[in-house]
């Protein structure tokens, strides 16, 4: 089939990652939006989590905005999570709130918003995995560490 000056917007072969986590036994989808395609700054991950582990231990911050999306695996009923994940979250990195979360969440993470330990506690079903979509608007992923705070003498 010819070129067309519109093959640009469409990408088929969408990349994936190997797995990002060992705890994980699917490899993850990515779509990057930088200068190549469609040049709008963003990442969006995609981890379907079939089994219980901590993705992310460390509480952290970024510089840039970001999403956090958990869905069922069951295409029947995504709105049903088909197990539990906890996240903790904090505006100044010392006042923490952990949320559990055990159906279908989207969690809006501002740029400087301390976040994590993100924990998968539960997966009901292995063959029905909670799928995860990490919406990042930047393409270039770096933490800010949680300095915990120095004990007073």
């Amino acid at each position: 089939m010819a070129k067309s000056e519109l093959d640009k917007y469409v990408r088929k072969s969408l990349s994936t990652k190997p797995k990002t986590h060992p705890e994980t036994k699917f490899p993850s989808l990515v779509v990057k939006s930088d200068k190549g395609f469609g040049n709008l700054n963003f990442d969006l991950g995609t981890v379907p989590v079939s089994s219980p582990f901590v993705m992310v231990a460390e509480n952290h911050a970024h510089d840039f905005d970001q999403f956090l999306m958990f869905v069922g695996g069951d295409p029947t009923n995504m709105a049903d999570l088909g197990g539990e994940v906890e996240l903790t979250l904090s505006k100044d990195g010392k006042k923490m709130k952990k949320f559990t979360i055990t159906e279908a969440t989207t969690v809006f993470v501002p740029a400087g918003m301390y976040h994590c330990p993100l924990v998968f506690k539960k997966i009901n079903n292995p063959k029905y995995p909670i799928i995860f979509k990490d919406l990042m608007f930047t393409t270039d992923y770096k933490r800010i560490p949680n300095k915990p705070a120095k004990k007073e003498k």
